[in-house]
């Protein structure tokens, strides 16, 4: 494998990634499909969803095409996800990773396709907001995942090829290519190695620890080039 060379930014995934939300999701979600009348969704129909943006989610959930009606369901979900933002948790050694990472310097960052208002929300109430110089939702990007944007707006005036994206779905790796951004995929979030080993991520990670042991203090990070 050839040196990567500096790495100033890491930026992350929040959902499967930084936090187990997964418990607000499917309250949330249910929350939505009960108020249309409409049976509970499974908690695997849910998070089997949770690659795609809010409003496209929802839609393929309940059955409803409508972009209209997807994105009024879309504002009543991030109300109600707001509201059980306080069953959402850091996954374990997550806060010790970041905590470590910040204080080496680096530029941390989030970009999800979660509402802003609930990752900010989750993320002051466990005490990591500070950790973080962009926290960006997919209503405050021109566009959700896996459009690049709001990922480089995170980034700031840091080059693409100084800079990693962790996740744990296909979407942020095509996230990450698509802004020219290595990628790292964590198992422990809502898909296993198993499943994340054929999509060609840069690198896996099974714990926080690891993915901190992976970007020394002074960054030699060494991971191939991304895949055209």
């Amino acid at each position: 494998m050839s040196p990567l060379g500096p790495i100033d930014a890491v930026m992350f995934d929040h959902d499967g990634t930084l936090v187990d939300s997964i418990p607000a999701v499917i309250s949330a979600s249910n929350g939505v499909l009960w108020e249309r009348g409409l049976d509970k969704a499974t908690p695997d129909q849910i998070v089997a969803g949770m690659v795609h943006p809010t409003a496209k989610r929802l839609g393929l959930l309940t059955g409803i095409d409508s972009p209209a009606a997807q994105e009024n369901m879309a504002h009543r979900y991030s109300q109600l996800a707001l509201h059980h933002s306080d069953l959402a948790d850091l996954y374990p050694g997550v806060r010790q990773a970041v905590e470590a990472l910040a204080n080496r310097g680096l530029l941390l960052g989030v970009v999800s396709n979660s509402r802003g208002a609930f990752i900010r929300a989750i993320l002051h109430r466990l005490g990591v907001a500070d950790c973080f110089t962009a926290m960006i939702g997919e209503d405050d990007m021109p566009a959700p995942k896996p459009d690049p944007r709001g990922l480089l707006a995170a980034l700031g005036a840091i080059p693409p090829g100084r800079a990693i994206y962790v996740g744990d779905s296909s979407a942020d790796l095509q996230t990450a290519r698509n802004a020219g951004v290595r990628a790292i995929g964590v198992t422990w979030g809502t898909h296993s190695r198993s499943e994340l080993e054929p999509l060609g991520f840069d690198a896996l990670v099974d714990s926080p620890q690891a993915l901190a042991d992976l970007i020394p203090d002074r960054p030699s990070l060494h991971l191939p080039e991304p895949l055209p």
